[in-house]
């Protein structure tokens, strides 16, 4: 371009060297003399159609080479956007360019004629902001001339997955105070824990708490008058969080219930909670279940429990103590009198102790809850067991789910609960007890006027269809009374009912069933037929006479077993059977007649 062009084009003159040697010395090196870019290698466009590649010119002039003349004297900033082209290399040499920025655009063919134009916007220090436009006629680019305030970042203008921060809050000194405790240990506040820090009941469990995170929460706790029960189970704290909370409690007597179950304690948070539960008054329940306790501080807790005067309710489920934690806490539950609840499940006492445990149990003179489910106590262990509930005048409710327990075990626990009046639930499922076991304690249960079982746990454990008719018989008289049992047989699983009959429970055809304790008659026939033997209209008949009935029935039957059932019921029934039951609209007679096992 030559210089008359460029005195037409710039009307001022170019003699102010200030501007100018500004612009050259924020300009990129070039390889040629000329201002002028080199001409784009890329291929024009037809129709205004954008090419492949578009060129943002970023260029910095004075006000005096525009053609509106401003007031101010300083120079300003202007930015230009426009397309380079080919067909339009005489704008090109009217600009003086400081820096291009290459911008991949992509385009389509068969777009509109004329391009959108970017708008930018440059920040620099300087006074108020304030924007012109002008537009040169003729021309497809705009001259923006803008004036910037330097503005700091804020916060709020970036995305963050951080929890928020509170501000200090005068009138809140707890949440100030837990707020400076995360700023001194580099935390971010819990939000959760801010807004329930001042709740009687705070529930954590599981919210990804660390050690860290503990000690701040232990620090702003052990001055908090408010809190009652706090759970943070399944936070994984580790003992150096099992340490703080520890330290925390010693110094708080107000928190009754604490859970720090599943929080990988190990041995080392395990002697920190006994430490603390030595000195502590206030606290009523504790749960370390889940937390790798080992035999190393069985000793420990055997001592709180001979030591610890307040302590209602313990649990230690789901940890590693082995037989040697059961021989040494088995005389520390004995000389316990002040826990109501003790869980131990889902350890290892087994043998020996298994046996020490049980053997504390029945000296335990308050204790009313133990679960010593899926521990392995085997026949040993479940015999000691039946012993500790003969006579135990406390326990309402024991777990021994789980435990190998056998036929012999279910028929020794049947006896004990002929003597027990104060048991309410019992739980064996999972055991090898057979249907003849739970034959045996449903028979216990239901033959036994003080027995006070509400609820008989027999979770897979296969019954036969005399348990069922025991079963029915039982909630005669309680109503409300709860079972729970595995399938149904149609015969039972043991060596005596090895070519046994089998009884469909739920297609009775046959016409007279005999069981161990029922006869069970199908056959309305029979019922009009011992009519005759019973003149008076008691509805009863001689043993004799209820067998000559059903020979005149002519159905097929066992004599023997008929013989041994017809025995034992008329011995109940003060020599004679009673058929009234077999009648089910006899409700009245049901009333004045005693009634029998039929």
């Amino acid at each position: 371009m030559s210089d008359t062009d460029r005195d037409m084009d710039n009307p001022t003159p170019t003699s102010q060297s200030d501007p100018i040697s500004e612009v050259d010395s924020l300009k990129p090196p070039s390889g040629g003399q000329d201002d002028v870019p080199p001409p784009s290698s890329r291929p024009t466009s037809q129709g205004r159609i954008p090419t492949l590649g578009g060129r943002a010119t970023l260029s910095r002039t004075p006000v005096s080479m525009l053609e509106q003349q401003h007031d101010e004297d300083e120079s300003v900033l202007i930015t230009e956007v426009k397309d380079q082209t080919e067909e339009e290399p005489e704008r090109e040499r009217n600009l003086l360019p400081v820096a291009e920025i290459e911008e991949e655009q992509p385009t389509e063919e068969g777009e509109g004629e004329e391009e959108e134009e970017e708008e930018l916007k440059i920040s620099d220090d300087g006074g108020s902001r304030e924007d012109e436009e002008e537009t040169f006629e003729g021309d497809v680019f705009q001259h923006v001339t803008i004036e910037t305030v330097d503005v700091e970042p804020r916060e709020e203008d970036f995305d963050t997955d951080l929890e928020e921060e509170f501000p200090e809050d005068e009138e809140d000194p707890v949440k100030c105070e837990y707020v400076k405790i995360c700023d001194r240990l580099g935390l971010v506040p819990i939000s959760y824990f801010v807004r329930h820090i001042n709740d009687r009941d705070i529930a954590m469990k599981y919210h990804g708490l660390g050690p860290a995170e503990a000690k701040a929460m232990a620090l702003v706790l052990k001055d908090n008058i408010n809190l009652e029960k706090l759970d943070i189970s399944g936070n994984w704290i580790d003992a150096e969080g099992g340490y703080a909370m520890s330290r925390m409690l010693e110094e708080n007597d107000y928190i009754t219930e604490m859970a720090m179950a599943d929080n990988k304690l190990g041995n080392d948070g395990g002697l920190h909670v006994c430490r603390m539960l030595g000195t502590n008054a206030g606290l009523r329940r504790i749960d370390l279940a889940g937390n790798m306790l080992e035999d190393r501080v069985a000793e420990q807790f055997a001592e709180v429990l001979e030591n610890n005067k307040y302590l209602r309710e313990l649990d230690l489920s789901r940890n590693k103590f082995g037989q040697p934690s059961g021989r040494v806490l088995g005389p520390a539950i004995g000389a316990n009198d002040t826990l109501d609840v003790l869980d131990l499940s889902w350890n290892h006492l087994r043998q020996q102790g298994a046996i020490a445990v049980a053997a504390g149990i029945k000296e335990n003179c308050r204790l009313k809850i133990c679960r010593l489910a899926w521990n392995g106590f085997g026949p040993e262990g479940g015999a000691a067991l039946a012993e500790a509930l003969g006579n135990h005048e406390s326990l309402l409710e024991i777990d021994m789910t789980g435990n190998r327990l056998n036929q012999d075990t279910a028929l020794k626990v049947a006896k004990a609960l002929s003597t027990n009046d104060v048991l309410r639930i019992l739980r064996m499922g999972n055991n090898l007890i057979t249907s003849a076991g739970a034959i045996a304690l449903a028979m216990a249960i239901n033959q036994s006027e003080s027995s006070e079982i509400e609820e008989l746990d027999l979770t897979d454990v296969p019954v036969e269809y005399e348990f069922l008719r025991i079963l029915e018989d039982i909630r005669g008289k309680k109503p409300t009374f709860k079972v729970t049992h595995g399938p149904v047989m149609r015969a039972g699983n043991t060596l005596e009912d090895l070519g046994k009959k089998a009884i469909d429970p739920f297609k009775k055809k046959e016409p007279v069933i005999i069981l161990k304790e029922h006869i069970v008659v199908n056959d309305m026939r029979l019922v009009d037929i011992l009519r005759r033997y019973d003149p008076d209209g008691l509805l009863s008949v001689s043993p004799e006479d209820f067998v000559a009935a059903l020979d005149e029935l002519a159905v097929p039957y066992n004599r023997v077993q008929l013989q041994e059932a017809v025995h034992k019921l008329a011995k109940d029934q003060s020599g004679r059977i009673y058929f009234g039951d077999f009648i089910p609209d006899n409700e009245e007679d049901k009333k004045v007649t005693p009634e029998s096992e039929t």
